[in-house]
């Protein structure tokens, strides 16, 4: 795999005020989930921002698919390539009907009807959400109008798509059908860029990079990341609640791994534990 997105010693700031981003390098391959952790203000949804053009580095270099974000006669083909889906999906969802908010980016680049129509259709079946194309976008829930969001976006078959915290404003429900919409699409070949400050959905993805102060505090897998649950408290994370029961059975004397993620995993390592109990 080669990297689709690079970010070379970059630096954000706005006007003369203090560096939002720091030096920042960072490669993610096609194909990847990605997970970018942080708190408010460490700078993770500013980087976000910079993958499609919508800000641009003060220092250094971002590139997406070899194209450079700071180049104004590429920002058509980038945001081709990269989509977008924020927080708020109300801030998203334009049209009345599911699908003609689906169908809303495809008419303005001019793609013919029966392409369209097969776009919309299949973007609504990735999400879950076929059988509601003719609901009132009014009438959804939030993670429904989501994923309405994730739909619209989809539909323009971008290689590449960005969450800014999707799921801030969903109930568990929801977040959860945002996330599995998330893997699927990650499944199918998508680059999956994804902004939050849940652990449980961090834990999920190929790879977690947390930022803190503009930097990159830690990189790596999901179990790399989160045996370094000190650090990460120390800048005000926390850790998956699997992750956080090991610990908490490790303070009392209990032999248990730290890279525990899942509730899976979890269940099985305190099996092991009442196997052996029992066993003596």
């Amino acid at each position: 795999m080669s990297a689709i997105i690079t970010a070379e010693n970059i630096t954000f700031r706005y006007s003369e005020g203090k560096d939002i981003i720091k030096n920042l390098s960072l490669e993610i391959e096609e194909g990847d989930f990605v997970a970018i952790l942080g708190h408010n203000g460490s700078g993770k949804s500013t980087f976000a921002k910079h993958l499609n053009a919508i800000l641009t580095p003060s220092e250094g270099k971002v590139t997406v698919a070899g194209l450079d974000t700071s180049d104004d006669n590429n920002l058509a083909q980038i945001r081709r390539t990269v989509g977008m889906v924020f927080q708020n999906p109300d801030n998203q969802i334009i049209a009345t009907v599911v699908e003609e908010d689906v169908a809303f980016a495809l008419e303005n680049l001019g793609v013919e009807q029966n392409e369209m129509i097969r776009r919309v259709d299949e973007a609504l079946e990735t999400v879950g959400m076929l059988k509601f194309k003719k609901h009132s976008t009014t009438q959804l829930s939030g993670g429904q109008k989501q994923r309405i969001a994730i739909a619209g976006v989809i539909a323009m078959n971008p290689r590449i798509i960005v969450l800014d915290e999707p799921t801030a404003m969903l109930d568990p429900q929801g977040r959860e059908d945002v996330i599995k919409t998330v893997k699927k699409l990650n499944e199918q070949g998508v680059t999956v860029v994804l902004i939050t400050h849940y652990m449980d959905e961090a834990a999920q993805a190929k790879r977690v990079v947390v930022i803190d102060e503009g930097e990159i505090l830690i990189d790596g897998t999901p179990h790399y990341v989160f045996q370094n649950a000190g650090l990460l408290t120390s800048v005000g994370l926390d850790v998956p609640q699997s992750t956080s029961l090991m610990f908490l059975l490790r303070r009392y004397g209990v032999k248990v791994p730290l890279a525990v993620l899942t509730e899976d995993e979890c269940i099985s390592v305190l099996s092991d534990i009442l196997t052996r109990k029992n066993a003596t």
